[in-house]
């Protein structure tokens, strides 16, 4: 299976907005803690989305049929979303605590892969993808987090994906800290 990553245009919100609506459901009906439904379409989160999307930070993960099908945009299912962050309030208030210079990272949010579409390393790749474009923006950490109490996600950060747990974030929500180093290498 080809996959490409594309940014998220802003004709495309709804569209970026429905799999997060699907992905958060999902974990409500198998119980895990994370999202809530009904988030992403609530005006100030719907408005977030579109303010990343508008600087080019938001990316959909599209399947192709082959190479040549993807560089052509043609005949692409969109099978997943991702953003990332740079300067956001939000990962400021969840690292300032922690590091010397929070800014010296690109923060990996929304991460989804469609169900029928896991285990064919998509979630690794978009690491890969996101430490590329931190490394286009001088930066030397990939960082993300999750909710505290998420053991399946906060596993799958220590132990698959090779991040540094650090403390959790114990202000009005409890969020998990992951951090590693950009390794990656420019294509």
């Amino acid at each position: 299976m080809y996959t490409d990553t594309q940014q998220a245009k802003p004709e495309e919100l709804d569209i970026f907005i429905d799999i997060l609506e699907r992905a958060a459901q999902w974990m409500v009906d198998n119980g895990h803690n994370q999202w809530i439904p009904g988030s992403f379409v609530a005006p100030k989160t719907r408005a977030h989305i579109q303010h990343t999307i508008s600087l080019g930070n938001a990316f959909f993960i599209v399947k192709a049929n082959n190479e040549h099908i993807a560089a052509a945009q043609s005949s692409e299912t969109i099978i997943g979303t991702f953003t990332l962050n740079y300067t956001d309030p939000f990962d400021e208030m969840l690292w300032k605590d922690l590091v010397d210079d929070w800014t010296d990272a690109v923060y990996l949010h929304r991460l989804v892969v469609e169900r029928e579409y896991k285990g064919y390393g998509l979630g690794p790749k978009a690491l890969i993808f996101a430490e590329q474009e931190g490394l286009k923006r001088g930066k030397h950490y990939l960082r993300l987090d999750c909710m505290a109490d998420n053991k399946l996600l906060k596993a799958y950060y220590r132990e698959k994906a090779h991040f540094k747990e650090f403390d959790d974030y114990l202000g009005e929500r409890l969020f998990g800290r992951f951090e590693r180093p950009i390794s990656a290498t420019l294509p």
